[in-house]
């Protein structure tokens, strides 16, 4: 019979931060996705693939952020210009931006024994953001997908970041 351990479901928020700071309140969550294309190998002396070869791996975040704000607008599309601030206003002027900015993510939860989880991204960018919905007796969200990319000047096996059980 397998063993199942109740501790090790996970139920709870959790606290995102990019560049080292918060993204503040998020809605459904913050999702870790992991996708790989694989290949098979064929050969014509066989029937059947004689084995499995991995072509491509990928990693994203995403999650819709529940505060939208101008400074998560502007991260969120990408946008260079500082946010102006008057007595009366303040403006985020978005334009046109072929750069790529790489980012750090953070996110901070809970582990199954109850120690504070953080997942460490090295370098991400954001890969997509949905539509910001204004809309009666609905919130407004904004959806967005970080892709995450190796740091190549680690070492092997930590291209991508850490996951780390704070255990005091």
């Amino acid at each position: 019979m397998t063993n199942y351990t109740q501790a090790n479901v996970l139920i709870g928020v959790g606290v995102l931060k990019l560049d080292g700071v918060s993204l503040g309140y998020t809605s459904g969550g913050v999702n870790l996705v992991h996708s790989s294309d694989k290949m098979d190998k064929e050969v014509d002396q066989s029937y059947s693939a004689v084995g499995v070869h991995k072509i491509r791996e990928n990693f994203q975040i995403k999650t819709s952020l529940a505060e939208v704000t101008l400074a998560n607008l502007k991260i969120v599309w990408e946008q260079t210009e500082a946010i102006s601030v008057t007595s009366t206003k303040r403006t985020l002027s978005w334009g046109m931006n072929s750069a790529i900015t790489e980012h750090t993510l953070e996110f901070e939860g809970v582990s199954p024994e109850g120690f504070a989880r953080t997942f460490t991204v090295r370098k991400a960018v954001v890969w997509e953001s949905g539509e910001v919905a204004h809309q009666k007796d609905a919130m407004t969200l904004i959806p967005i997908t970080f892709r995450v990319l190796p740091d190549t000047a680690m070492a092997a096996g930590k291209e991508y970041g850490t996951i780390e059980d704070s255990l005091s």
